[in-house]
């Protein structure tokens, strides 16, 4: 074989190793997503709504005290605790993205814009 084209079957090589590792951080990130658990909580702290890596509630609890709320309250706390779940869920998988995707930043960024632009985001301690 020719130089020139053992110079060619290398830069080929190298660019499946990158596409592989790609796919691999790819389903990491998918692998850990889906077993996300996020709550948020409504301000009167009556309501708290668990998303999962969607965004779908998948769990609602209500403190003993939502009995003094009226319908429109309770209904307004729901909403304003899964709000704050999904937000906080685009965190989460920032942080996800970043541990899997080390230093490439761009990389994590691209993904998770899509979580930001659909549910907002909001930093907040684990």
């Amino acid at each position: 074989m020719s130089t020139r084209l053992d110079a060619y079957l290398a830069a080929m090589n190298e660019s499946f190793d990158a596409a592989e590792a790609r796919i691999d951080q790819a389903e990491a990130l998918a692998s850990t997503t889906a077993q996300m658990r996020v709550q948020g909580e409504s301000t009167d702290r009556l309501v708290t709504v668990t998303v999962d890596g969607n965004g779908q509630m998948v769990d609602l609890h209500l403190d003993d005290q939502f009995t003094r709320l009226d319908a429109g309250q309770l209904a307004h706390g729901v909403l304003e605790a899964h709000a704050q779940a999904k937000r906080r869920l685009s965190f989460e998988v920032e942080q996800a993205a970043r541990e899997i995707y080390g230093g490439d930043v761009a990389a994590a960024a691209a993904i998770t814009g899509s979580y930001r632009s659909t549910f907002g985001y909001e930093e907040y301690a684990r």
